[in-house]
C-alpha cells in the first residue's frame, strides 16, 4: 500500500468527522390568479411567468426544493400564509395585515395601475381620478382598494373567485361593469390575446405598484434565506422584467 503523507491522513479524517451539511427543507409556494404571473386551476398546482422565472434562476442558485401549491382565492392565499399552509405567498403589493407574514425586502416587478374598458368606451384617458366617481369597476375580493382610489366614490364590483381576472372580463364584455381595475399592464395585455377580446387600457394618474412576495414566520428559517439570497439577486436590475416581456411573446 502506498505510504500516505501525514497532511492527507489529517484532511481525509477532518472530512469524515465533520458533519454533513443537510439540505434546506423544502418550500411550499402558492398565490392567487394574476396571469400571467401567476396562473392555474384549483385541481392542479400553479402555473406562469414567476413559476418558471423561479424554476429557471433561482432553484439551483438556492439549492433548494420548491413544492407549488394550486391558486387560490386572494384571501385563502394569505390564511395559507397565516397558517403555514404555504411558506411563500408569490405576490403581494401594499401592505401586509396577515399575522405571522412578512414580505420581502426586494421587489420583482414595478407596474402601473391600468383600467380595462371596451374599446367603445367613452372613458379613453384619465387625467385625474376623480373622473372614476359613479363608476361600475371590477376588482378581486379580499384585497385593499389602493389609498389613491379609495377616496373615490366607485362603485366597487368585487369578485372572490379563484380566476376572478377572467370572470371580470367577461362581466366587462357582456357590459354587466363598466371597467377592470389591474395592477399592472400586463394582465390585461395577456387576457387581450388569449381571450381575442377587444379592450382599450387606460393608465392611471397613480404612483406604481410593487410586486413582491411574502414568507410565513412557519416556514424553516434557513430555507427561507437561502431563497431569500438567491431571488433577490435575481430578480435585481430588471431581470424578471425582461424575462416577463419574453414571455407574453410566447
Amino acid at each position: 500500500m502506498p505510504h500516505m503523507s501525514f497532511w492527507k491522513l489529517t484532511a481525509l479524517l477532518a472530512a469524515a468527522a465533520w458533519p454533513l451539511a443537510l439540505p434546506a427543507a423544502p418550500l411550499k409556494v402558492g398565490g392567487f390568479v394574476v396571469a400571467p404571473l401567476v396562473t392555474g386551476h384549483p385541481t392542479a398546482p400553479l402555473q406562469g411567468a414567476l413559476r418558471d422565472y423561479l424554476e429557471q434562476e433561482v432553484v439551483k442558485r438556492a439549492g433548494i426544493a420548491l413544492v407549488w401549491t394550486a391558486p387560490t382565492t386572494v384571501p385563502r392565499a394569505f390564511e395559507n400564509l397565516r397558517t403555514g399552509a404555504i411558506d411563500i405567498l408569490l405576490l403581494t403589493s401594499g401592505r401586509i395585515d396577515t399575522p405571522g407574514a412578512t414580505a420581502t425586502s426586494w421587489h420583482y416587478l414595478r407596474t402601473q395601475p391600468h383600467l380595462a374598458v371596451l374599446k367603445t368606451s367613452p372613458l379613453q384617458a384619465v387625467q385625474s381620478l376623480q373622473q372614476l366617481a359613479g363608476m361600475e369597476i371590477g376588482w378581486a375580493g379580499g384585497t385593499l382598494v389602493p389609498p389613491p382610489l379609495a377616496d373615490i366614490p366607485i362603485q366597487w364590483q368585487f369578485l372572490t373567485v379563484q380566476d376572478w381576472q377572467t370572470a371580470n372580463l367577461r362581466k366587462l364584455k357582456l357590459g354587466r361593469i363598466q371597467a377592470v381595475f389591474f395592477e399592472n399592464e400586463y394582465s390585461p395585455r395577456y387576457y387581450a390575446a388569449s381571450e381575442n377580446l377587444e379592450i382599450h387600457l387606460v393608465k392611471l394618474p397613480m404612483p406604481e405598484r410593487q410586486f413582491a412576495m411574502a414568507y410565513s414566520s412557519k416556514a424553516d428559517k434557513e430555507a427561507v434565506a437561502r431563497f431569500d439570497k438567491a431571488a433577490a439577486a435575481a430578480f435585481a436590475n430588471d431581470q424578471f422584467k425582461a424575462f416577463l416581456e419574453q414571455y407574453m411573446k410566447r
